[in-house]
């Protein structure tokens, strides 16, 4: 995990947005959450970001090292079913509340299902493969540095060594060959009373999601939720 910053709240948020900030184009907004109101730091222009991937991956073939390990660059784009899946949590948190659980955020992009989760009291581990989005989950997670760590995590290889009552995931189903890797970690890192709550945008390709994760052993609950336009497939599931 990266190391924690131990100076003021404010002092650390002003310092890391200033390292962010030598390397991205930000805006900070305030995203409504059922009443609340989140602090959110992001990519300011996703389409221009993955622009200037697609460029370096261009230059890396002339010899030209990147700045970083090149991936398509998925986590910096504020995604629908992320988004509906932070507004279904902060709603169902009446009836079930999060306050001292534990709970992950896997592929957690720039950490808006982890800020919302640490906004209502859970204790939150933000995971996500790309070190850039790290640095995004970080800044929007200083309110509460008791309780929100990062951590970079490969979901088909790595394990994080402890066992979490809600892992969360928006828009992690996008890939079939995703939901096996996906599935085991799941297993692995669920307290025997935990939940799995995935978002999904309604793709063709997670039709069959349900089914195969019932196949797997699992108790699964949907519904589903509009957001920025899109049908929004929420799956909980159980052991």
């Amino acid at each position: 995990m990266l190391e924690a910053d131990t100076s003021s709240p404010g002092a650390a948020r002003a310092r890391l947005l200033a390292r962010i900030r030598r390397e991205f184009d930000v805006v900070e907004e305030m995203i409504a959450l059922g009443g609340r109101r989140l602090p959110f730091a992001r990519i300011a222009d996703p389409d221009a970001f993955l622009d200037a991937v697609c460029e370096q991956a261009t230059l890396s073939e002339r010899g030209i090292a990147p700045k970083r390990e090149l991936r398509m660059p998925y986590w910096a784009a504020v995604w629908e079913s992320g988004a509906a899946l932070a507004e279904h949590l902060v709603e169902r948190d009446a009836d079930r509340p999060l306050a001292g659980r534990s709970a992950l955020d896997l592929g957690c992009g720039m950490g808006l299902v982890g800020a919302a989760m640490a906004m209502l009291g859970a204790r939150v581990v933000l995971a996500d493969v790309d070190t850039a989005s790290l640095l995004f989950a970080r800044l929007n997670t200083l309110a509460w540095p008791a309780r929100a760590s990062v951590a970079r995590c490969d979901w088909h290889a790595d394990s994080l060594h402890q066992r979490f009552d809600l892992i969360a995931g928006g828009d992690v189903l996008y890939d079939t060959e995703q939901w096996w890797g996906l599935e085991a970690f799941a297993r692995r890192h669920l307290t025997p009373e935990g939940v799995v709550l995935l978002g999904e945008p309604s793709r063709p390709t997670a039709d069959g999601f349900a089914a195969w994760l019932e196949s797997m052993g699992w108790a699964v609950a949907a519904c589903e939720r509009t957001n920025g336009g899109k049908r929004v497939r929420l799956y909980e599931a159980r052991l």
